[in-house]
């Protein structure tokens, strides 16, 4: 099974069309300037000269919105879905009756004003667009989720505000909570601001005390807030702990398991020393690949697909392996998916001695050395690096090692075996003498090697 190595850039699953994004963008401003200023212009009756203006041009972006939903392709089961006919039954069967019951009273502006209230519903335009974006992949799902709940809590805050706010003006008697507390010669900012205050301090369950509900329909809000506050709380609750596990990144998980396959090495009689290698080679795991493994990784791909993700995986990597580079586009295909991809620890056994040549490596990081007569050489020419490669020797002359290479620090390396070697070379006869001439290539290193009569 073919192991990659991680991604040192993003790739995405899709992409955003600039156009497209623009587009989502102002539908995203559209539904907060619906959500959060319409409320406030609706209760204000000051306010009237701005509304009818910013109502009709808020419906003409959602009528255009609408349009291109009619249009727009969706991903279904795994495909993108682009027939027509398709996409508008899919939008009439979900969102087109909502949009039009939102954008079209605008063509009744002249008899009645109030018929701006249903452009209110035009917030959840911002729900279905971040929700798109999360099916994307190009934003960390976790920060929209965020986004979400503070468009959630400010939309909340602000249509609570209102209604308190509407209570208290359409009450003209002593009763309501404006002429209890003073506020009906205050200017509507200051009444507005007092709206806002209270909602805030019920819906987070402060209650200063300070602003009372007397009246029936007063006590009937303060009810609903203070039962949207428990959900409120408990779900900024939810998303602190998601944020708190996304900066962790599962640090925690992963130490815990380290920790627990400690101990069942030392119960059985692993040398501290061995434990130590264990426990810093966990610690490159995580600071690499994020505890997974790389053989991981692809194991759950069909072949095709894993074909394509391991071209662009390492994409970076054949820059640095001459083979790579020489070889045809389709013979590295199926190169990389019979190639093995291994990670040795500083002081790991690469290559060992006394084996029959059966494999040869590929250097992509991380150095390597000779190991000679129980001495680690250190010559020039015992040393590898990236883009080196070695063990062909015993693997052409089919001969016994009498050196092992050893890793100097973290090495990352392609293993290809004698299995592979084969299948490779019964698909392209010319995969044999690429090879050969790559390790003609290293003449004088391999000629120091046996003048000194070492076989890697």
């Amino acid at each position: 099974m073919f192991m990659a190595f991680p991604l040192r850039r993003h790739v995405f699953s899709s992409r955003f069309l600039p156009g497209r994004l623009s587009w989502d963008v102002i539908q995203i401003v559209s539904g907060l300037l619906s959500g959060l200023l319409l409320p406030v212009l609706l209760v204000l009756s000051s306010s009237g000269l701005l509304l009818k203006p910013l109502w009709v041009a808020l419906s003409v972006l959602g009528l255009i919105d609408m349009a291109v939903c009619a249009r727009r392709s969706f991903s279904e089961k795994g495909q993108v879905v682009k027939d027509k006919s398709r996409i508008f039954s899919r939008y009439l069967r979900s969102w087109l009756v909502w949009d039009a019951f939102s954008n079209l009273p605008f063509l009744f502006a002249s008899f009645s004003p109030l018929a701006s209230a249903f452009q209110v519903i035009r917030a959840s335009k911002v729900f279905r667009t971040v929700r798109l974006w999360e099916r994307s992949s190009r934003i960390d799902p976790l920060v929209l989720r965020m986004i979400r709940y503070v468009i959630a809590l400010a939309l909340l805050v602000v249509w609570l505000s209102c209604s308190w706010l509407f209570l208290g003006l359409s009450d003209s008697s002593a009763d309501g909570w404006i002429s209890r507390y003073g506020l009906a010669d205050r200017s509507s900012g200051d009444q507005l601001l007092f709206s806002f205050y209270w909602a805030i301090t019920t819906l987070t369950s402060v209650g200063y005390g300070d602003i009372l509900p007397k009246t029936r329909p007063e006590i009937l809000l303060a009810m609903t807030t203070m039962c949207l506050g428990v959900v409120v709380i408990a779900v900024a609750i939810g998303n602190i702990i998601a944020v708190a596990n996304q900066l962790n990144d599962g640090r925690s998980e992963y130490e815990m398991k380290q920790a627990a396959m400690r101990r069942y090495l030392s119960l059985n009689g692993v040398k501290l020393d061995t434990v130590s290698k264990f426990q810093q080679f966990g610690n490159f795991l995580w600071d690499n690949y994020r505890g997974v493994r790389p053989d991981q990784v692809l194991a759950d791909l069909p072949v095709s697909l894993r074909r394509v993700v391991t071209e662009e995986i390492l994409e970076s990597s054949a820059e640095s392996m001459p083979l790579l580079r020489e070889i045809s586009f389709h013979l590295r295909s199926s190169l990389l998916m019979l190639v093995k991809a291994e990670i040795f620890h500083p002081g790991g056994i690469i290559l060992p001695e006394g084996e029959i040549g059966n494999s040869i490596v590929f250097m992509i990081s991380g150095r390597a050395r000779i190991l000679h007569q129980g001495l680690v050489c250190q010559e020039e020419w015992s040393r590898f690096g990236p883009g080196d490669h070695f063990g062909e020797l015993s693997f052409f002359l089919r001969e016994r090692r009498n050196c092992s290479v050893i890793s100097s620090d973290y090495v990352q390396a392609f293993v290809l075996d004698r299995s592979a070697y084969e299948e490779i070379c019964r698909r392209d006869e010319s995969f044999n003498e690429t090879l050969r001439s790559l390790s003609a290539e290293g003449a004088d290193q391999k000629q120091q090697l046996l003048m000194r009569g070492i076989v890697i």
